[in-house]
């Protein structure tokens, strides 16, 4: 027989108390970063709630000293990840996350993993996991466990294409996980080291993203990296080690494209930074998620761009028109005076004058 007793805490027969901490959850992102800082937003306030949480996540592994409420860890490797369902009391995985990279059918999957997702989730993966709790865990931490065992599906719960991912994740929490006091933080505590926006000059251009139809010519970011410059702004180029080969040359003989072991080394560099500009990528979350004032180069005319940087005070640039059938016409139709024009606008809501 269990019964409650105060929020967060179950008692069993004869007085002996489980709380939620008592139940260990593994959050399982997909592989960008910006859906991993999405679903940092959901590791963190069940953390803040009470329960024991671990991040699975090559990008966030490397966070760990900045991430005190939660448990961080890279993927396991693809043979093990079967046996997750046995090391945590539940496992939350998105629908494009190692989990699925198993060979088993998606509704085989869906009865041990809780699928929730930042894109729609096919009803194959959507099952509650109450019962399967209470046969295998007991009434205690079924009781505990009740909304998070309930909770598959998409992360999307409110109708309405203008609300961030970041709104989207808090709202979530919320409504099916039943944390009422959600909030957007991720949970970074950054080292006192660090100081934010040290450098309130030095503007990161990140100039490529994984789908290259997003990517604004990088002719037009050397340009308008020019005028910055001209306008006493600090501009400096970050790329990824993968992608140094083939763009560090043509940004580097003008401007600094300083190098990053991992996400963290980036993270701290961005922090100290005074502004981000770049096409929807992970990196405009990062610094966004860190406190940084983001613009973000966008190829759609008109739609909600629920993906957008949604920490913080940022800017978003379109092209003037937009011709769907012609798929790269928009980067005519978004001229360097253009984003200019935006960056003094996000420049503007920081600093008194340019």
């Amino acid at each position: 027989m269990t019964a409650r007793t105060n929020e967060g805490t179950s008692q069993a027969s004869e007085g002996t108390q489980i709380g939620r901490f008592d139940c260990h959850i593994a959050v399982v992102p997909s592989l960008g970063l910006g859906d991993s800082l999405i679903y940092l937003i959901v590791a963190n306030n069940l953390a803040q709630a009470g329960y024991r949480v671990t991040m699975l996540s090559n990008h966030l592994a490397h966070f760990a000293d900045w991430l005190p409420n939660i448990d961080v860890l890279p993927f396991p490797e693809p043979g093990e990840t079967h046996v997750l369902c046995d090391v945590y009391d539940l496992v939350l995985s998105d629908c494009g996350s190692i989990v699925t990279s198993i060979p088993q059918d998606p509704a085989q999957l869906a009865q041990r993993f809780v699928f929730v997702g930042t894109l729609r989730v096919k009803p194959d993966y959507i099952q509650d996991h109450t019962q399967r709790v209470l046969q295998r865990l007991g009434a205690v931490k079924a009781d505990l466990l009740r909304c998070v065992a309930a909770c598959a599906g998409p992360i999307r719960v409110i109708d309405d294409a203008s609300l961030s991912m970041v709104d989207q994740a808090v709202a979530f929490c919320r409504t099916k996980l039943a944390i009422q006091q959600a909030a957007p933080e991720v949970g970074f505590r950054v080292p006192q080291a660090f100081i934010p926006r040290r450098y309130a000059r030095r503007v990161m251009l990140h100039p490529t993203s994984y789908n290259v139809k997003k990517n604004w010519p990088h002719d037009k970011y050397l340009r308008l990296a020019r005028r910055l410059q001209q306008q006493g702004f600090d501009p400096q180029f970050v790329l990824s080690p993968k992608e140094r080969a083939e763009w560090a040359p043509r940004f580097e003989a003008e401007f600094a494209v300083p190098q990053f072991a991992n996400a963290r080394e980036l993270a701290a560099y961005l922090y100290e930074s005074g502004y981000v500009i770049g096409n929807d990528s992970g990196v405009g979350h990062l610094a966004s998620a860190l406190g940084v004032p983001v613009l973000t180069i966008y190829r759609k005319r008109r739609d909600g761009f629920c993906w957008r940087p949604g920490w913080g005070d940022n800017e978003v640039v379109r092209p003037s028109l937009s011709l769907g059938a012609i798929k790269r016409a928009w980067m005519t139709f978004l001229s360097v005076s253009r984003v200019q024009r935006a960056f003094n606008k996000l420049v503007a809501k920081h600093e008194v004058a340019v």
